[in-house]
């Protein structure tokens, strides 16, 4: 979800800036106006994310909307800070990768290796998302019991005195 709205705000950024590349480019340029490669490239990306948002639900398209307008709001330091967060998550991820790889003794080529960062990241994601799931529910129950044993044990006290005063 994180990797998704950097990459849509990337977008934006990117569409933002195609835009203003076009917008001050001389008209007497050219006739037609020819796209530079990374403007091509940044507006194709764009559209590509364009669909992954519309494919969203209205919820999540809410969801990214309500980052990306704090992201907005956020001063450059702490814009900066957010970045490098995502560059040390980004290199230890790379990191997990790449001993899977190794422990994994496989001699791959470049295609079967980037298929094998793919399914990693796939399983290492599902994982993720089981621990979260099981973790929630220990939780739950550990706040079950809890608000029983406090029941049990205030139901059976008599309030204090100065209580029943008030």
């Amino acid at each position: 979800m994180v990797r998704l709205f950097v990459a849509l705000i990337l977008a934006v950024l990117a569409g933002a800036e195609s835009q203003a590349q076009v917008a001050s480019s001389s008209p007497t340029s050219s006739a037609t106006p020819q796209a530079s490669p990374s403007t091509a490239t940044s507006a194709g990306r764009f559209e590509l994310l364009r669909k992954a948002f519309e494919q969203l639900s209205a919820e999540q398209q809410e969801r990214i909307l309500q980052n990306f307008h704090r992201w907005q709001d956020l001063s450059q330091d702490e814009k900066e800070v957010l970045r490098q967060r995502e560059r040390v998550q980004r290199q230890k991820l790379e990191a997990s990768i790449n001993e899977a790889y190794q422990k994994s003794g496989l001699q791959l080529n470049d295609e079967q290796r980037a298929q094998f960062r793919k399914r990693y990241l796939q399983e290492r994601r599902r994982l993720e998302e089981q621990l979260v799931h099981d973790i929630q529910e220990k939780r739950q129950a550990g706040n079950a019991a809890i608000i029983e044993m406090l029941k049990k044990e205030f139901s059976n006290q008599k309030p204090p005195a100065s209580a029943a005063i008030h």
